[in-house]
């Protein structure tokens, strides 16, 4: 079985857990493979074998990220499109993304005698479209595609579903995420909690001018078409899964459905989704109790 490391080595204990997943994968005959960059992190297990990670996962088993949720999607980003299951270990803050802690590590075992739960999770495809229609951009998300202006300025928002007007809405921004999502950017603007293995697309819109503007949950075998009207600067900007946003212009149309492609997830501590969110969303209303 071949698993390859992505992780986030500046961050808190990363590094350290890193190694101790190598020691462990090693122990149970399992080929380890990490980024040439991790040379002198693993100098002293020879065992490790190196490469680029875009080009180690291609036909790896299991994908293993090691961070907190922001390197465990941007890891998925990677590893969508191969065969490759991916597995997350927190060393983050939140972590909720991620099926096993630190102190879990042990449970890496379980991979080579199929002792696991596969999570598949739904996926986001999206399209900007210039004004000739022109595709000039794809992208895929496991979280969220998010379309905002800055500085909490309101603008104007025309979404469709199938080419038909569904609501204009004045708003700071609208965010469209996957039931994964749901417990993101998508739950802090007042979207509902969703089972991750459902299927659907969450539209919320941030903080509208409105009363009646509230959470819609579309098939994701919908088309649904955004547009933007500004009157003033072009400051509206689009973001894939927390990533550097990139400008949204008036001209363009933004494009989402669900996409044909999917993700698994590997749980091997026996976490349910539930379990997750009432340890980690719940936690502080609980320490809050008297």
């Amino acid at each position: 079985m071949k698993v390859v490391l992505f992780h986030h080595l500046q961050r808190g204990n990363a590094a350290q857990v890193a190694r101790h997943v190598c020691q462990a994968l090693h122990r149970n005959r399992m080929e380890v493979w990490a980024d040439p960059k991790c040379l002198e992190l693993f100098e002293d297990m020879p065992f490790v074998c190196y490469a680029p990670f875009l080009e180690a996962v291609r036909d790896a088993d299991v994908a293993i990220a090691i961070g907190g949720d922001g390197t465990i999607l941007h890891c998925a980003r990677h590893v969508v499109g191969t065969t490759a299951k991916l597995l997350g270990i927190n060393t983050g803050r939140l972590g909720f993304l991620a099926s096993m802690e630190p102190d879990q590590i042990g449970e890496v075992a379980r991979l080579q005698t199929g002792d696991y739960r596969v999570s598949r999770r739904m996926l986001l495809q999206g399209k900007v479209m210039d004004a000739s229609r022109k595709c000039i951009r794809e992208m895929t998300a496991l979280n969220d595609i998010v379309i905002s202006r800055n500085f909490s300025r309101v603008a104007e928002f025309t979404v469709s579903r199938n080419n038909v007007v569904l609501g204009e809405y004045r708003a700071d921004g609208i965010i469209f995420s996957t039931p994964t999502g749901s417990t993101a950017y998508a739950l802090s603007a007042g979207g509902p909690i969703i089972e991750p293995e459902f299927s659907c697309i969450e539209m919320n819109v941030i903080c509208p001018h409105a009363l009646s503007a509230r959470p819609i949950l579309f098939s994701p075998h919908n088309d649904l078409q955004v547009n933007c009207r500004l009157r003033g600067e072009q400051d509206v900007y689009l973001c894939v899964d927390g990533e550097k946003p990139t400008a949204f212009l008036s001209s363009h149309t933004l494009e989402i459905s669900g996409s044909a492609q999917t993700l698994d997830i590997l749980d091997l501590s026996g976490n349910t989704f539930f379990d997750s969110l009432s340890r980690k969303m719940m936690q502080s209303l609980k320490d809050g109790k008297s």
